[in-house]
């Protein structure tokens, strides 16, 4: 397969703060980003650890969708299923709903520390729930695009470099479980370290609260220098303000775009994952930073329609999406900042 989304798939309670509750939901940030790559090409491939229950929730959308499951690893019994709760602020934590329950004040407290996922608290299960780097690379030698969200270490970066000799181009999303290491990263180390840190990253996608977390920063305008200094393209997404490509010290903002009406927009969860999946996908196909930008949007701007993924992977949604990306880039063109 040409592109791969490697990653978790997490079956999501969602938690409004209208108290609304709508269960049931598939998602996971690794499955997103597979079926924004999905959208844009039939050559593609998830990879995941899931339960044996996995077609009770995925296998509908896999089966209309002409989905390969060679990339599926079934390691534990249940595929996991967390709540997601949201915050005024439009962040977010989540939580296994096998475990322990958790009050709101202790939510709270633990999204004021920055804690935006506890993970389940049976170590067998987080172990089995994570692919090793093995399950990743053994797919890499003949892609031309992964995207990861994998914590690296030495070891990890390592072997993915090893991989890339054939030309696949890695995307990590930077996963919240990493966000505190980062931290102590950037202060022991300044962006030289994080430099490092990514040596084995061709692109890295990431948002504004994370880089807020991370540089101690948490406006546009101080953190775009920041990622500059990576000096590797970043896909800096912003929330409901849009997104921006960051390329060779040049930054190529595209606002959120909508293809539907508002009152049809009805969930944002994964719209980020989606994104930077298309990113991806969009990037390795040679497009230039502004169109990888719009491409992302816009498939963001399908995620948003439904609870959980668009639905519809055909060739005419396919050819709808990128007619409507065209159309925007001609419009955006020439509205960049150096």
């Amino acid at each position: 397969m040409k592109y791969i989304a490697e990653g978790s798939t997490i079956t999501n309670r969602l938690l409004f703060l209208d108290g609304r509750v709508k269960a049931d939901i598939m998602g996971g940030g690794g499955f997103y980003a597979y079926t924004a790559l999905r959208m844009c090409t039939d050559d593609c491939l998830f990879l995941s650890s899931v339960g044996k229950d996995f077609d009770d929730f995925y296998g509908a959308w896999f089966d209309q969708n002409r989905c390969s499951r060679e990339g599926l690893y079934y390691r534990v019994e249940r595929t996991e299923y967390n709540e997601l709760k949201y915050f005024p602020d439009g962040s977010y934590i989540e939580y296994s709903i096998y475990g322990d329950p958790f009050s709101e004040e202790e939510l709270q407290a633990m999204r004021r520390q920055g804690i935006m996922y506890v993970p389940d608290k049976d170590p067998e299960v987080r172990k089995n729930l994570v692919l090793n780097v093995e399950d990743i690379t053994k797919f890499m030698d003949d892609a031309k695009g992964l995207y990861t969200s994998k914590p690296l270490n030495d070891e990890v970066s390592e072997e993915l470099m090893k991989h890339k000799q054939g030309g696949c181009k890695i995307m990590w999303e930077i996963p919240a479980s990493v966000l505190n290491d980062v931290n102590d990263i950037y202060l022991e180390g300044g962006i030289e370290a994080i430099r490092h840190h990514l040596r084995a990253v061709d692109i890295l996608s990431i948002n504004r609260n994370e880089c807020a977390l991370i540089f101690g920063v948490d406006t546009d305008e101080k953190i775009l220098p920041l990622l500059k200094e990576l000096k590797i393209p970043v896909y800096y997404r912003v929330g409901t303000d849009g997104a921006y490509m960051i390329a060779e010290g040049k930054d190529y903002f595209v606002p959120m775009i909508s293809t539907v009406e508002k009152e049809k927009e009805i969930d944002p969860t994964g719209c980020g994952n989606s994104s930077t999946g298309a990113a991806l996908w969009a990037w390795c196909e040679g497009f230039d930073p502004l169109m990888t930008c719009v491409i992302g949007n816009v498939v963001a701007s399908y995620n948003v329609r439904q609870y959980g993924p668009f639905l519809d992977m055909s060739e005419e949604t396919r050819e709808e999406m990128f007619k409507t990306a065209q159309d925007i880039y001609e419009k955006l063109k020439g509205n960049t900042n150096e």
